[in-house]
């Protein structure tokens, strides 16, 4: 994580001292940038700060040059929903088999 913050590719939103949205960048390569670890502080689920977190994430990228990428699991609708809005697309399907 310290080494996502240093590189200026860990976001975050403040209120009161308060985390209430986290993203980060991970993977990054010179055409794409992975957004991951979304998250929205349970509380003000539903307020449109996980779109516009996102969003804004995803502006960063753009102005680095770098064409957005994310996954999300199948079951999360909320998710696929705003990623959706933010001009999103799904373009494949993969799955995780544990043994």
């Amino acid at each position: 994580m310290a080494e996502l913050v240093s590189a200026g590719r860990a976001f975050a939103r403040f209120e009161n001292g308060e985390v209430v949205f986290k993203a980060e960048i991970g993977a990054l390569s010179g055409q794409v940038g992975q957004i991951q670890g979304v998250w929205v502080h349970p509380d003000r689920r539903g307020q449109g700060l996980g779109t516009a977190g996102t969003a804004a994430v995803a502006e960063r990228l753009a102005s680095m040059g770098r064409v957005s990428s994310l996954y999300v699991n199948g079951f999360n609708h909320v998710a696929k929903s705003a990623y959706a809005r933010i001009g999103f697309t799904q373009i494949g399907s993969f799955a995780t088999i544990l043994f």
